[in-house]
């Protein structure tokens, strides 16, 4: 709400001064959005309103290579955002795979310190604690992937957090793999695929991850 009335003030403040000036009201735009949400990245709602400035901007403004840069850019980050969402439903157009997603440019801000890796995910290894040795042997879980997919990136990180038993197989390097990977997904073309004992999970979802293995282990 609060980022909402921000909005409207912005926009009414620059439609009485310059209505032509839209890539500087974008620009204000996303600078509020950041301020109040310093985590925000391109799927936020709040970029709809800087995309529509940006497109706004007239072709002959000498802003506007600079502003249709800038919208492909969000879009682009959209687009991953939509993916992640919906992994079963979007896909990436070929000149992103294998690329990570943009993110909005934070001027002046420190970055973030990288996680040790035995704390990249403390919950994980805390949801399977109980698990003994006779439990852990019952479980078959494979990761199908690609080289340039993020979601297998993250899939990969949180279950070597967890030391729970798993192989991974890329379906563009092993055909064996690829024939594995099309019979358990059953249609899906999309990865990360995980097998959890037969059970297929399309996408990385990790709560669905560990519903699975603790039915597969009685856990």
């Amino acid at each position: 709400m609060r980022f909402l009335l921000t909005l409207l003030t912005l926009v009414f403040l620059h439609g009485c001064a310059d209505s032509t000036d839209r890539y500087s009201r974008a620009l204000a735009i996303e600078r509020q959005l950041l301020r109040q949400d310093k985590d925000a990245d391109y799927g936020h709602s709040g970029y709809v309103q800087v995309l529509r400035e940006l497109k706004a901007v007239p072709r002959a403004s000498s802003d506007r290579t600079r502003a249709d840069a800038l919208a492909q850019r969000i879009q682009d980050g959209r687009r991953f955002a939509l993916l992640e969402a919906m992994p079963q439903v979007d896909h990436l157009p070929a000149r992103l795979e294998g690329r990570e997603a943009p993110q909005p440019l934070r001027r002046n801000r420190k970055p973030k310190p990288k996680p040790k890796p035995d704390q990249t995910h403390p919950a994980a290894a805390a949801a399977f604690k109980d698990l003994d040795e006779a439990q852990l042997a019952k479980l078959d879980i494979t990761l199908y992937s690609t080289v340039w997919c993020g979601y297998c990136k993250k899939a990969r990180s949180w279950l070597r957090s967890t030391g729970l038993p798993y192989v991974e197989k890329d379906i563009e390097k092993d055909d064996g793999a690829r024939r594995e990977y099309q019979e358990a997904g059953n249609g899906y073309s999309g990865v990360p695929l995980i097998v959890v004992n037969g059970q297929a999970l399309r996408g990385f979802s990790r709560p669905a991850v560990e519903q699975a293995v603790l039915k597969a282990t009685g856990g």
